[in-house]
């Protein structure tokens, strides 16, 4: 578990790009021997530099491989497909996977994975999210201040939210404009409380939603077997923490599902759960991105 291992620099409009371009031209880009040249190729400072690094690893984009000469950066298959169809992050689905990959992170993105899957307050105050990490960190024998949890909050925040009064034109070119805020999975409400909002149909891709729940539960969609709608909904590391969305929003694109023969849904009452077909789960991206 990490806490303020960015920097305190959220995922800002831009880094994806920034990040797919320089691990293209340089593999070795990020290692500390080389952040004068990371400097002058990226155009961002040496502490921002760092924080590209670590969000290259949380976001899935690279895993970090110790070689001679220094630290690389090892390409995912969803550094590649995202190389390949969306490098500029036009599309919902693609922040949507990243988001999925920092929520899941629960050794580099302590605050994402415990905000998303351990917290069950739908909305709450910067007092009550510090308290509850810090305690979280605390029972996993992690000992920090409460200084730097109140950093890893405002870092937390800023992911997702905004300014109002930014223009997105201007804040995107000054790399300022959060990265996943288009998703809008946080707001403030009327009570200056931070609100988890739910993802409407519109907002969720359908694919995106069915290769995330098969790519959860691998055993079970790689033979054909049967989740529990209450499992996904409910459980650590499943959608319906993550990707938060009303139950009936959920059984509807699960419907949707069915009548593109992905899955199979029993709906009866008291007895709610999908049956993976025989799909090949892990080709749905390149399928929505075909689209």
């Amino acid at each position: 578990m990490v806490v303020n291992k960015h920097g305190s620099f959220y995922l800002r409009s831009g880094w994806g790009t920034k990040i797919i371009q320089a691990v293209e031209t340089d593999n070795m880009i990020f290692s500390p021997a080389n952040e004068q040249e990371a400097v002058d190729k990226i155009g961002l400072g040496r502490v921002m530099i760092r924080a590209l690094r670590y969000w290259a690893d949380a976001t899935g984009l690279t895993v970090e491989e110790k070689v001679q000469g220094g630290i690389a950066e090892k390409r995912t298959p969803l550094f590649d497909l995202l190389a390949k169809n969306d490098r500029y992050f036009q599309r919902l689905g693609s922040l949507l996977l990243l988001h999925r990959n920092i929520a899941l992170n629960e050794e580099n993105a302590t605050a994402w994975y415990w905000a998303f899957n351990e917290m069950d307050k739908q909305s709450f105050t910067k007092e009550e999210f510090v308290e509850g990490l810090h305690y979280f960190l605390a029972v996993n024998e992690m000992t920090i201040k409460k200084a730097a949890v109140d950093k890893e909050f405002n870092c937390f925040k800023n992911t997702y939210i905004g300014e109002k009064k930014f223009d997105i034109r201007t804040a995107m070119d000054e790399d300022t404009y959060p990265m996943l805020a288009p998703l809008h999975l946080l707001c403030v409400d009327e009570d200056k409380k931070i609100e988890k909002k739910f993802l409407t149909k519109a907002e969720m891709p359908l694919l995106i939603l069915v290769y995330a729940i098969a790519m959860d539960n691998p055993e079970e969609s790689g033979n054909r077997g049967q989740i529990s709608i209450d499992k996904l909904m409910e459980e650590k590391g499943q959608v319906g923490k993550y990707f938060p969305m009303r139950y009936s929003k959920l059984i509807d694109m699960l419907l949707e599902a069915e009548n593109k023969k992905l899955l199979t849904l029993n709906n009866n009452f008291g007895n709610r759960f999908i049956e993976f077909s025989n799909v090949q789960y892990d080709s749905l991206l390149d399928e929505y991105y075909s689209e």
